[in-house]
């Protein structure tokens, strides 16, 4: 008696394979590896401490000890950042304060 179904079954591996290696190198965001001022689009992107305010990881402000409580707002300069780390450029032209 021939098993009909191996065949198809072992096919189905490959294509479960093929996907599995495709969606690794295509989903190539890792949790936590970008720093403050590094672009970003979700807050799994940036680091400890870190949250995606307008495409750029900024200082959390529960994290945001001693300085002005500044970081995550909108700036236009570095001076509008003073204590709260540099003006740094995010999405759609705006720019937020990253933190100390």
């Amino acid at each position: 008696m021939k098993n009909e179904n191996v065949g198809n079954k072992g096919e189905f591996m490959r294509y479960i394979l093929v996907f599995s290696i495709l969606a690794f190198f295509t989903f190539g965001v890792f949790a936590g590896d970008r720093d403050k001022g590094d672009s970003c689009t979700s807050d799994i992107q940036c680091g400890f401490g870190l949250q995606c305010t307008g495409g750029v990881c900024t200082k959390k402000p529960e994290f945001d000890h001693g300085s002005s409580g500044k970081s995550g707002k909108q700036c236009n300069h570095d001076g509008d950042c003073i204590g709260s780390g540099k003006c740094v450029s995010g999405s759609f032209g705006k720019k937020y304060c990253s933190g100390n």
